[in-house]
């Protein structure tokens, strides 16, 4: 079990929802880079062309970690924001292309790093 399915199988329990029929309808995948993250999406972007209609909801959990992983310090503050700009854009175009919502988590910091 991820942590993931253990929130959602708790979700399940709140609404009286089978466990196994409730992650049949869940895709999950982790990202280990801010690239990996951006290539996530042309696999998500797949998905959604291959099943038309049945995706409803995109969750992408803490979207800058992986890009203050890989973009630290204020010198590579330009670079960061526009990776994390075109990340956004894929979002939005996967959104209104699929209608589909995108629900986006992030910690804030009072420091850019």
């Amino acid at each position: 079990h991820t942590r993931a399915s253990t929130r959602l199988r708790e979700i399940a329990d709140r609404f009286n929802l089978d466990h196994e029929a409730m992650l049949e309808n869940v895709l999950y995948a982790r990202a280990y880079t801010s690239e990996h993250q951006a290539e996530l999406l042309d696999f998500v972007a797949a998905k959604f062309h291959e099943e038309p209609g049945v995706f409803k909801l995109l969750v992408v959990d803490s979207i800058m970690a992986l890009f203050r992983v890989d973009f630290s310090g204020r010198g590579e503050l330009a670079d960061r924001q526009q990776k994390l700009a075109q990340v956004l854009s894929r979002l939005q175009k996967l959104s209104e292309e699929y209608n589909v919502a995108v629900f986006i988590t992030n910690q804030m910091t009072a420091d850019p790093e």
